[in-house]
């Protein structure tokens, strides 16, 4: 976070807002916080793996195996990114491929016990970098950071 105190900060607006786009200021303000938000937890608790390859490992760490097509399109990337990163997931040991039993022509991207360690962990650091932020906060802020996490949660279209 910046130096200057939680009130400055959360007072921030964003210069030259359009005032004809409703919400404009907001999915700004917003943009911008969790930008710094998202580099302070990579910062303090880097990965061992690029992003692309974090999230795609967790993916398939939380939803269980998958076809790499399915992969790609969770993930929102080409097949031939997907191609990519799966490989270095294989390379690292962190993930392996699999004959699907449901089509025998095609394979399934299953974590390896590494890599679901790797996943657990990079949660759990970057899980503790954000406990202490909380930590910090006022009661109120608390309150409200936790009042807003059902809407948070709605921005992501994950129900």
């Amino acid at each position: 976070m910046s130096d200057k105190p939680a009130t400055a900060a959360a007072a921030d607006t964003v210069p030259d807002a359009d005032p004809a786009e409703p919400y404009a200021a907001d999915a700004a303000a917003l943009f911008v916080a969790m930008a710094r938000l998202n580099r302070l937890v990579r910062r303090k608790a880097p990965a061992q793996l690029g992003h692309s390859a974090v999230a795609a490992l967790a993916t398939v760490v939380w939803f269980g195996p998958l076809r790499p097509s399915d992969l790609a399109a969770r993930e929102g990337v080409s097949a031939p990114t997907m191609t990519r990163v799966l490989s270095g997931l294989e390379a690292g040991g962190y993930a392996i491929r699999e004959p699907d039993p449901a089509d025998g022509r095609a394979s399934l991207v299953r974590a390896t016990a590494e890599g679901v360690a790797l996943i657990k962990g990079n949660r759990s650091a970057r899980s503790r970098v954000l406990r202490e932020r909380i930590a910090a906060l006022t009661a109120e802020q608390r309150a409200a950071l936790r009042a807003a996490l059902p809407a948070l949660h709605a921005l992501t279209g994950d129900d």
